[in-house]
């Protein structure tokens, strides 16, 4: 049976939502009840008939409020306000000639958003710093900071607000003169929590089109659901025992990194880096699924990252709705490779560094991106001087130099993952453990299952770089496929852990 995953949330003064709370599930799409909940969103949607499509639009809009504020009404209500708000602001700005009013207006809406944005996640996390600063001054801080509840997804969903008003300033897009559709492209609740970030000009027309039952369609969205399944039960939970510790009240190689050997903690590192991987990619696999199964496309988010043989590869690879909107709304406009070597550098770095503190509000994430910036700069540099060096480049592009090269990437990669975490103190930990040589307790679970997994896991994506996978799932009859989701699912929960992990990337 599938696991019920929890989360503290907040209570509310009102019978509805405690009764919804009750009724609804949590944002897991891995758990029972929200499988229940999709089976009734999506029963009534595919029974609505084709003619009513505004009908349709408000029902999974009703549906993606509901699914979120079954964790929180007023953070529900929260995210509403300023949909309706930006999407008022964007027919504004198309109604008006002046390019200084159009441009006020913009400054307005992505004030806004970022305005929210900044309260809700990094309010703390300045006044924290401010008074670590004052402190460090011989000043006493007297910054208090504030319990507030952080949104799920409040960053994915304030990048999706801010590239649509960008998007209509630069006259790419024409404001969405329909509210639902608008509402259902911010709260379309398969990506609301954790993306992939939408563009507004895929998703608005896809709001526009009568959808029509697809069996083709529906095999897609089972696929990607259940490789999702499988990533998050039997790879992401089943790794975070390894480098979290088994639960519950245990510590494990990355929380207490002086009670574990120097080996112990590297293995740790490399299940964290797998870890994070399947992790993410499966969330997005169910939400590109789930999206499917409602007759919506959402892009590809990952392309095996780990397989990438540079960094700059590794990013058009990794979280690919993220980089792309780093690239499109950050990098360029600041100046891109447009401006010389130093230029582009510092814009790399302060594109990376900004993505980092996205992910988090803390400064190991803000040293995250650092290194990533430092490695494309440090790849930049390099693939420069190899161009005049033809025999290693040569040599660096045969089948073993792509391999190094893979190799040095995942290495690379992996290490940056140590401070990709809230605690910088316990990274450095961490990295100083790894570099200790020390004796110490080995991991309590059996290295073997690590590395079998670990080799599972390059198994298939080689197959599939290769087109084995395709030209095996091409052949294969009906009966053999619906033999195979079984067993993926089957596999899926019984490598599943007793207690599961939340989604890393929902506190982003």
């Amino acid at each position: 049976m599938l696991f019920a995953a929890s989360t503290s949330r907040p209570e509310s003064e009102f019978a509805y939502f405690r009764a919804l709370r009750e009724w609804l599930p949590e944002p897991f799409f891995q758990t029972q009840p929200f499988l229940i909940f999709f089976a009734v969103v999506a029963g009534v949607y595919w029974l609505t008939p084709r003619r009513w499509k505004t009908v349709r639009v408000w029902w999974l809009v009703i549906a993606s409020f509901h699914f979120y504020a079954a964790w929180s009404a007023e953070l529900a209500f929260l995210v509403g306000a300023t949909t309706v708000a930006d999407f008022l602001l964007a027919r504004l700005m198309d109604r008006t000639a002046n390019p200084r009013g159009r441009r006020a207006i913009l400054l307005t809406s992505i004030g806004m958003n970022l305005g929210i944005l900044a309260y809700f996640k990094y309010k703390n996390f300045f006044l924290g710093s401010l008074n670590a600063l004052f402190e460090t001054a011989g000043v006493p801080g007297s910054f208090d900071t504030l319990n507030i509840l952080i949104p799920f997804g409040i960053s994915f969903y304030t990048f999706e607000a801010i590239s649509y008003a960008v998007d209509v300033y630069r006259g790419k897009i024409k404001a969405e003169r329909s509210l639902p559709h608008f509402l259902l492209f911010i709260l379309f609740f398969p990506h609301l929590v954790a993306g992939p970030i939408v563009r507004a000009g895929d998703f608005l027309k896809q709001t526009r089109r009568i959808k029509r039952w697809n069996w083709v369609r529906v095999q897609v969205g089972v696929q990607h659901f259940l490789l999702g399944v499988f990533l998050k039960l039997a790879i992401a939970d089943r790794m975070a025992l390894f480098c979290d510790g088994l639960p519950p009240g245990y510590d494990g190689p990355l929380h207490k990194p002086g009670d574990y050997s120097t080996a112990s903690v590297w293995l740790a590192v490399m299940a964290y880096a797998l870890r994070i991987y399947a992790d993410f990619a499966g969330y997005s696999h169910m939400a590109i699924g789930l999206a499917h199964l409602l007759g919506y496309r959402l892009n590809k988010n990952f392309d095996m990252p780990y397989l990438a043989p540079n960094v700059a590869e590794f990013w058009k690879r990794w979280h690919i709705s993220l980089s792309s909107w780093l690239r499109d709304y950050v990098y360029i406009p600041l100046g891109g490779n447009r401006g010389g070597t130093w230029a582009t550098n510092r814009n790399l770095m302060l594109t990376m560094a900004l993505g980092g503190l996205w992910h988090g509000a803390s400064w190991s994430y803000v040293l995250w991106g650092v290194i990533h910036g430092a490695l494309l700069i440090g790849h930049r540099q390099f693939r420069a001087w190899s161009e005049t060096q033809p025999t290693l480049k040569a040599a660096l592009e045969s089948g073993l130099g792509t391999v190094l090269r893979i190799a040095v990437t995942f290495a690379a990669v992996s290490f940056a993952w140590i401070f990709f975490r809230p605690d910088l103190a316990g990274s450095w930990a961490v990295l100083e453990r790894m570099f200790a040589f020390v004796p110490g307790k080995p991991l309590d679970l059996n290295n073997r299952s690590l590395w079998y997994t670990v080799l599972f896991v390059l198994a298939c994506q080689v197959i599939v770089r290769f087109g084995v996978w395709q030209r095996i799932w091409a052949k294969a009859p009906p009966l053999a496929l619906g033999m195979g989701y079984a067993t993926c699912l089957t596999l899926a929960m019984l490598l599943a852990p007793p207690v599961g992990k939340t989604f890393i990337y929902f506190t982003f």
